[in-house]
């Protein structure tokens, strides 16, 4: 992916292509759901990157956006199973990295 701000569309599907195992399916509803879930502020500073074992893996661009998403995990990680089916994700990791 190029330096500098990119379309969501565009680094979501160079993380649903990065994913592989059967995992693009369940990558792509999240992506989809993820900035209804999160709200259009978060994704701006916050992107999924990964799953693993039902763990959705979201990097953060600063500690304040990490505590902001901390605070809100239960809401989202609820509204994200509410639209792809209940235990499609059972956990949020948030991590600060490169979004």
């Amino acid at each position: 992916m190029k330096d500098g701000p990119v379309p969501i569309s565009q680094a979501l599907e160079a993380v649903i292509r990065d994913l592989g195992d059967g995992k693009a399916r369940n990558a792509a509803l999240i992506s989809r759901t993820w900035s209804k879930a999160a709200g259009e502020n978060s994704v701006r500073h916050a992107k999924p990157v990964d799953i693993k074992e039902g763990v959705l893996i979201v990097h953060v661009d600063s500690s304040g956006w990490l505590h902001k998403l901390t605070m809100d995990k239960i809401r989202i990680l609820s509204q994200i199973n509410r639209d792809l089916g209940e235990g499609s994700v059972r956990d949020i990791k948030l991590k600060i990295g490169e979004i």
